[in-house]
């Protein structure tokens, strides 16, 4: 003999079940709270990524490549677009030289100089 689950068991049933998902997902809902205060307080907290710097040279007298004729043009960051194709790479304190020592102009689009700490 099969016994009929009452209307009033069913839902019962049914509202155990809903309060267990609803607990599934507060918890899945505070888990990523708790990942996203993270990676805000990681991204607050994180050093600068240092971006490196290169020197565009000029070519003097028409010339090809950073010849011996090449004269330093300006200082860029690592990531600036305008300083050309004919470049070379630095250290921050050859960057940090050439502009304060050498009187090689710092860019002022990607302004380097901050970067640097030159003001």
């Amino acid at each position: 003999m099969s016994e009929k689950v009452s209307r009033l068991q069913h839902l019962r049933s049914v509202r155990v079940w809903l309060l267990w998902q609803l607990r599934r997902t507060d918890d899945t809902i505070a888990e990523l709270e708790r990942q996203e205060v993270a990676a805000t307080r990681a991204a607050r907290t994180a050093p600068p990524r240092p971006r490196g710097w290169k020197l565009a040279m000029r070519r003097a007298g028409g010339s090809e490549g950073g010849g011996a004729g090449a004269t330093p043009d300006a200082v860029h960051t690592g990531d600036c677009g305008l300083a050309g194709k004919n470049t070379k790479p630095l250290a921050r304190e050859q960057a940090l030289r050439a502009i304060t020592e050498d009187g090689v102009t710092a860019c002022p689009y990607c302004r380097p100089d901050t970067d640097l700490g030159v003001l």
